[in-house]
């Protein structure tokens, strides 16, 4: 189980949200929540994080995520097994400092909630629903006090999940159907690239 990590900073990946770190000739790929990209827009060049190591259910490759402090690493993991959220929607939700969030959660702010990528009113009640009382500490936390919602930078697997429609097109699929099944996939933990989602189609395909 990695932890914590510290190194040079060698490549900053605006659509990943990632930065790899060399730690003694090994490159390590963090992904980074939003607030925590914001934190580092300076992008120096050693950078240490407190990491969660997370093994997506369908595919056997070990994904990194990196926060600046152990609570906002426990808050993170609290966060991404409320119902229907998973890691990856998880990391992309942290657009504000997560003390802004716990805030919200804790005073059942659902309307700001709703602001954040990926939460919808649903989501939003099954996030107060699972955490209110849970994250009391968060709330309190002295953080960078972003209260704004951030816009993340755009993701690579936006382009990936359009490259896979106009994939299926091509195979002679109409666009109707094949923009459904894409939208099938989109919310699970994929590999990077339009061939994992269209790895993904195909399974969903062959299990229905």
């Amino acid at each position: 189980m990695i932890t914590r990590i510290e190194g040079a900073a060698r490549n900053w990946n605006a659509d990943a949200q990632s930065v790899e770190v060399d730690v003694g000739g090994l490159w390590y790929e963090v992904l980074l929540p939003t607030y925590c990209w914001r934190a580092m827009e300076a992008q120096p060049e050693q950078v240490g994080f407190y990491t969660y190591y997370h093994v997506p259910d369908r595919n056997p490759t070990p994904v990194l995520y990196g926060f600046l402090r152990p609570v906002e690493r426990d808050f993170f993991k609290k966060l991404m097994r409320v119902r229907n959220m998973g890691a990856t929607k998880a990391q992309k939700a942290l657009a504000s400092s997560v003390s802004t969030i716990a805030h919200w959660i804790e005073t059942e702010d659902k309307a700001a909630l709703r602001q954040l990528p990926g939460i919808g009113a649903r989501q939003a009640d099954y996030v107060v629903a699972e955490l209110k009382g849970k994250v009391v500490e968060e709330a309190l936390l002295r953080d960078e006090q972003y209260r704004e919602v951030a816009t993340p930078a755009p993701p690579a697997q936006e382009r990936a999940l359009l490259d896979a429609v106009e994939a299926l097109v091509n195979l002679g699929y109409a666009r109707r159907e094949a923009q459904a099944w894409v939208d099938g996939v989109a919310d699970e933990e994929l590999e990077p690239g339009a061939e994992a989602v269209l790895r993904a189609v195909f399974q969903k395909l062959a299990e229905s």
